[in-house]
């Protein structure tokens, strides 16, 4: 035990020089204080802050008040507020949004101002999502971020004598990318139907009107798409494959998709390709925009916090340089802070993952909306039917599919 604490206390201290920006003042750090933070449960938090809080406020009680009801649907968000007294809570994006809107969560522009907090400081993307959440308010702060980009195989596009793939291409320029090559593009999604839609997603194009309870793929524009990837797909120049499969860092493919996690691992395998990144595609008549950027959690102040300026401080200090390089390629995404979303690497195109300008897309597919395309697609590279057969052979509603 003593040896951990000195190995923790030692890594500690070695990160403590440079972190000057974000550092906590001296508020809580010499009072003694107690704050009930709402987090996903006990242990959650003790695994990602206990050692840090230990450090940094010694001096601090905090309870740690359980939100897994809300994330199991047992209660709502007004109920939970409305029977838990926490000073600072921790939300995923989706409920934080409806938080912010039912006006349970205090402003933090006047906070940022008055102690004139770096704001630009974060990654611009992420700081523009989380206002997007709140209306074009300010009502928490991101510790952390996902987000997915194209990588390539320079080797095996010079092999080919094929051009590479630049920011801001849309599918269909990737995918003619891909059917150069014998093997062109790895995905990680689960199935087809999951790429498709999120192609949809990309275009503006619904795949089921929940109003209406209607499918609605049967069109030109959702025709184009899956003519577009039927060869392709047919002839194996794309396919589903987890990047832990190697099927990219071993070189037999010369694109693939990568999120943060695919991405951690490029790093650390594939440090002998001279691979690159550049941004998702795009949809050609907004090609500033991204949806792929999702918050991973955001911090927020009750509106009936009665310590919200020690909640404020708290949180003042999750997203700081300290937190960031202990939590640096941690399992809870990218730092919202842009100095150390990469540490000590030379390529700037991690960029690719943020540079764009962040989308919300909320809009939920029905599981049957997949396993509907799922078969439609299998019948298309069959040969079983055509495109535009499958497509208006599908149901028209749910509650005929059932």
């Amino acid at each position: 035990m003593r040896r951990r604490l000195f190995t923790f206390l030692a890594i500690y201290l070695m990160i403590l020089p440079g972190c000057a920006r974000g550092n906590a003042p001296l508020e809580i750090k010499e009072k003694s204080l107690e704050l009930n933070i709402g987090y996903f449960s006990q242990k959650h938090f003790e695994d990602r802050y206990a050692s840090l809080m230990a450090l940094e406020y010694p001096n601090l009680q905090y309870s740690i008040v359980p939100t897994g009801d809300i994330e199991k649907g047992k209660t709502t968000l007004s109920d939970w507020f409305e029977e838990h007294q926490v000073d600072l809570i921790y939300l995923p994006a989706q409920q934080f949004q409806e938080a912010a809107n039912l006006g349970l969560l205090q402003n933090l522009d006047l906070y940022v101002e008055r102690d004139s907090f770096p704001v630009e400081a974060l990654v611009p993307s992420v700081a523009d999502l989380t206002r997007q959440y709140g209306n074009g308010e300010l009502y928490g702060l991101a510790p952390t971020f996902y987000g997915s980009a194209l990588v390539y195989n320079r080797q095996i596009f010079d092999q080919y004598g094929v051009a590479y793939p630049e920011d801001r291409m849309t599918w269909k320029e990737i995918v003619s990318l891909a059917s150069q090559f014998p093997k062109g593009l790895t995905l990680p999604y689960r199935s087809a139907a999951d790429w498709l839609i999120d192609i949809g997603r990309t275009e503006d194009l619904q795949a089921y009107n929940e109003q209406t309870d209607s499918i609605t793929l049967n069109s030109p524009s959702w025709t184009s798409i899956l003519e577009s990837v039927q060869e392709p797909l047919k002839q194996g120049n794309i396919a589903f494959n987890d990047i832990n499969k190697n099927s990219f860092i071993a070189e037999k493919y010369a694109m693939a998709v990568v999120g943060y996690d695919d991405f951690k691992v490029l790093e650390q395998q594939g440090s002998e390709i001279k691979w690159k990144l550049v941004t998702m595609p795009v949809n050609p008549l907004t090609p500033e925009t991204d949806h792929h950027v999702s918050l991973a959690g955001v911090w927020a102040i009750p509106s009936h916090s009665p310590q919200t300026d020690a909640a404020w401080e708290l949180i003042r200090f999750f997203v700081s340089d300290r937190v960031a390089e202990w939590e640096y390629r941690s399992v809870y995404g990218f730092s919202a802070l842009a100095s150390h979303t990469s540490l000590g690497q030379p390529d700037s195109s991690i960029e690719a993952f943020y540079k764009q300008q962040p989308l919300i897309k909320n809009s939920g597919v029905p599981e049957q909306v997949y396993l509907l395309l799922d078969e439609t697609v299998e019948q298309i590279l069959s040969g079983g039917k055509t495109v535009r057969q499958a497509l208006a052979d599908m149901p028209k509603s749910l509650s005929q599919a059932k």
